[in-house]
């Protein structure tokens, strides 16, 4: 990490880089079971998938680093239970948690300094630690680049004491938990601190190596024990952006191809949502802010923001569509007056992400992929007769029998495809939003529209002639606004 800072400074001092002008074009896309199981193959064919998309990442000059590639999968339970009892201890029916852990690797009393940040917020709140496992990888896959700032890569396993917390009330607690510790390290100064994942369902296996050395680096990934019901995939290429483990993707609700080009604003948007933010399920909303932490890309950042809503109830396509909206009007009389009503209240709750965007997503509930209003970003899909959605930036990322296809497209513009993780059932765009819309109907009762209530009161003109001329000019307004603004 060291060596990164200072490859920046020389990079930002010759006027080749700025961190306000990162932007991606990577390689992203998911494999998912449409029945509700877990296996292997799931697995394995997100790791094929991953290796397909190998051109859509960067390659340095050392031939081995890249810009980062992972994947994000759920907790195979067998096997961390075995690695629990490594530890001493027996685990019991409680859930399962295991936080995948970046430290600093060649500063023993900062990664010592990290690891008691973590276990003291844990034991804080009321989760049982079995134990420190360091994570098994093989360096000899890693360019010199990614080498020399690769952290130590490792996992806590622990419980929650109470075992009536479960599922989203739990993920919940683990939330906040990570966003505080992550506070604390930042507050110490342990920089070279990063959580990639934190969680009772899902882990993931990031890093800065080719997408084709996933495997291979985390030998973990090759036990059969590991079984999902989906992998989320991605391989990262960064134009005029500088690589590192922590931008590796996934992040931990998704993984995004594209660039958000109205960043700062969402940005600072954010902070003004900030002050309004209440739930009764957090501890202390302190704890959650700042959403976005100074320094993160814009996929981080979205990936900030979509973890939140998601956390705090909204369902990943419903994230998505506050996010990443639709293009949509009032005036548009093909689109269903159901979906007009939700997009209006999410248009009113949540300023929209700008920018070329393909994204996989999970709620741990759903696994969706989506793309922006515009549809710049490829997005292609495939359900078998085996029970399998892929979808990805590519098509034929898997060597599929056609005699087995059942269906196969791509997204347009704004489009959803989704799967009830539980349920093992593919939602098309319309189920989703038509799912929503009837869902979320309450949210309509929340909306005034403003021209129908002035057109129903006679507005009084209390200014005109040369006092309203006087008014306007003390309050700046120009022929152009008058004109271009106020007259429509």
């Amino acid at each position: 990490m060291k060596l990164r800072n200072k490859n920046l400074k020389i990079l930002k001092s010759n006027h080749v880089y700025s961190e306000e002008m990162e932007h991606d074009a990577c390689g992203v896309g998911l494999v998912a079971s449409t029945e509700g199981l877990k296996s292997r193959k799931v697995v394995e064919y997100g790791i094929d998938a991953l290796k397909a998309v190998w051109h859509r990442g960067a390659i340095d000059a050392d031939g081995k680093t890249g810009d980062g590639a992972g994947i994000h999968i759920e907790i195979p339970k067998d096997f961390f239970e075995e690695k629990i009892e490594v530890t001493g201890h027996k685990h019991d029916n409680s859930e399962l948690c295991v936080g995948m852990i970046f430290l600093p690797r060649n500063d023993y009393s900062a990664q010592e300094q990290c690891r008691t940040i973590v276990e003291s917020e844990l034991t804080k709140r009321n989760f049982s630690i079995y134990g420190w496992r360091q994570v098994p990888v093989d360096p000899s896959v890693l360019g010199e680049k990614a080498e020399q700032t690769r952290p130590e890569i490792t996992q806590v396993l622990f419980t929650y004491n109470d075992k009536k917390v479960v599922n989203k009330s739990l993920e919940q607690k683990l939330y906040e938990t990570r966003r505080v510790i992550e506070k604390e390290a930042l507050n110490n100064q342990l920089n070279n601190f990063y959580i990639c994942s934190f969680s009772s369902k899902s882990i993931i296996y990031k890093g800065m190596f080719l997408a084709e050395a996933l495997s291979d680096f985390y030998t973990d990934l090759k036990d059969e024990r590991f079984i999902s019901r989906y992998a989320i995939f991605h391989q990262r290429f960064s134009t005029n952006t500088a690589p590192s483990w922590d931008l590796a993707q996934p992040f931990r609700s998704i993984a995004h191809n594209g660039e958000i080009n109205t960043l700062k604003g969402n940005v600072n948007w954010m902070k003004v949502h900030e002050e309004e933010m209440f739930s009764p399920v957090f501890e202390d909303i302190e704890n959650l802010k700042p959403v976005i932490p100074a320094g993160n890309s814009d996929s981080a950042s979205l990936d900030n923001v979509f973890e939140l809503l998601n956390i705090s109830g909204q369902p990943a396509p419903l994230a998505k569509l506050m996010l990443i909206p639709d293009a949509w009007s009032k005036k548009n009389k093909v689109l269903k007056k159901d979906h007009q009503q939700l997009f209006n209240f999410l248009n009113s709750t949540m300023e929209p992400w700008d920018g070329p965007a393909a994204i996989a997503a999970t709620d741990n509930e759903w696994v969706i992929v989506a793309t922006d209003r515009n549809g710049l970003r490829p997005l292609r899909y495939t359900v078998t007769r085996d029970k399998l959605l892929f979808a990805g930036s590519e098509t034929g990322m898997i060597d599929l029998n056609e005699k087995k296809i059942v269906s196969k497209g791509r997204l347009g513009p704004g489009e959803i495809l989704g799967v009830r993780i539980e349920k093992g059932k593919v939602y098309s765009n319309d189920e989703i939003k038509n799912y929503l819309s009837k869902e979320y109907k309450h949210y309509n009762n929340q909306i005034i529209d403003l021209d129908k209530k002035l057109e129903a009161e006679t507005e009084k003109v209390e200014l005109e002639g040369q006092s309203l001329r006087n008014f306007q000019h003390c309050f700046g307004y120009s022929i152009e606004d008058l004109e271009l603004i106020l007259q429509q």
